[in-house]
């Protein structure tokens, strides 16, 4: 895992890119994160949701950039990162939560946590939050909070395809939050 000086060297030789660096974020072996203003707030339906088929969940979306929005228990929410990110094929990123964050019931990601290597490379890209809450109480969320931290870890040997450069990429390129695709997924369709 890199530390803050590790984190430095690799923003410098331009193997991690985050955009816009705040280097205050950098901490002792992570960089927070920051909400961004985008907000796909998912829809009660009562429908099944297949993921065989085009996914049919149903979202409200909400711009929090000119005030905060109440995430309440249970919701379930899709965020967007202020920052985009870069990495090389010699370097991978893990998402966690904030200890902060954590001890207000709001859980950052579901299971997405992985960065693979390659993501962003070409073109810096925004990651897709999982944002719940557990909290008996409604939480605000704002833009520009310090949402979730990520740190980096050098691969022992680079990978040969990057996550942009593999042609089963789901979410390449994103600039905002994205429902799932897993009906892309080429095993899915069995």
């Amino acid at each position: 895992m890199l530390s803050h000086s590790d984190i430095l060297r690799h923003i410098n030789t331009g193997d991690i890119i985050i955009d816009p660096l705040e280097p205050q974020n950098i901490g002792p072996d992570s960089i927070d994160i920051r909400l961004g203003s985008k907000l796909l707030v998912a829809r009660k339906t009562g429908k099944i949701i297949d993921p065989r088929k085009d996914i049919e969940m149903e979202f409200d979306q909400h711009d929090i950039s000119s005030g905060p929005y109440a995430i309440k228990p249970g919701d379930f929410v899709l965020a967007t990162t202020i920052e985009r990110i870069g990495l090389s094929n010699n370097i991978t990123g893990q998402l966690e939560g904030r200890s902060s964050v954590g001890r207000l019931g709001i859980v950052v990601h579901m299971t997405a946590g992985l960065i693979h290597a390659g993501w962003g490379y070409r073109q810096p890209a925004t990651l897709t939050l999982e944002l719940s809450s557990v909290n008996p109480n409604p939480v605000y969320l704002y833009e520009g909070m310090k949402i979730a931290q990520m740190s980096f870890v050098k691969l022992t040997n680079p990978a040969e395809i990057g996550y942009d450069d593999n042609v089963h990429s789901k979410y390449s390129n994103q600039q905002g939050p994205l429902p799932s695709r897993i009906n892309r997924d080429h095993t899915a369709r069995k």
